[in-house]
């Protein structure tokens, strides 16, 4: 009967680890968690009442009707100005410009879509950057694309 008490000591720490456990969590999964799926349901409310960021297709348009007229016309016509310049949050709030808009002329974020990738279909524009530079007579640089290329119509 002696070594009984060893077990039921064991015995006891268990039980009471997991009442801890149980109370525990209980208090730190909130109420919401597991309504509607395996997520808190109340942050999709939390993330509805945050500002947007991103602007509708063609609100740059509003301000910018020569570069949009340009986009129109060329290769480009379906990709957002968010793309290449950012969410337009950082631009304008409330209808009101209030920062200089980035302006992204690295050759990297021209590779994100054309460098040659197999799964992309054959059709759309692809190059290996480092040839199509050097079949160009340039020098690879941050800005090496648009020196040969306008970015809102690439064929120009």
């Amino acid at each position: 009967m002696e070594h009984a008490k060893h077990i039921i000591r064991a015995v006891l720490l268990i039980v009471i680890g997991l009442l801890v456990f149980v109370v525990g969590r209980h208090f730190a999964i909130p109420e919401s968690f597991g309504m509607y799926g395996s997520y808190r349901f109340d942050s999709v409310a939390e993330f509805t009442s945050d500002a947007p960021v991103h602007g509708a297709p063609g609100a740059c348009a509003a301000c910018h009707d020569e570069e949009a007229e340009t986009l129109s016309g060329g290769k480009h016509s379906t990709v957002s100005c968010e793309v290449c310049h950012g969410p337009l949050g950082a631009h304008v709030r409330d209808n009101d410009w209030f920062a200089e808009m980035p302006v992204r002329r690295s050759h990297a974020l021209c590779a994100l879509c054309h460098e040659r990738l197999a799964a992309r279909p054959k059709e759309f524009p692809q190059v290996v950057l480092s040839d199509h530079v050097a079949d160009g007579g340039a020098e690879m640089s941050e800005s090496v694309c648009s020196e040969c290329h306008h970015a809102h119509n690439p064929i120009e």
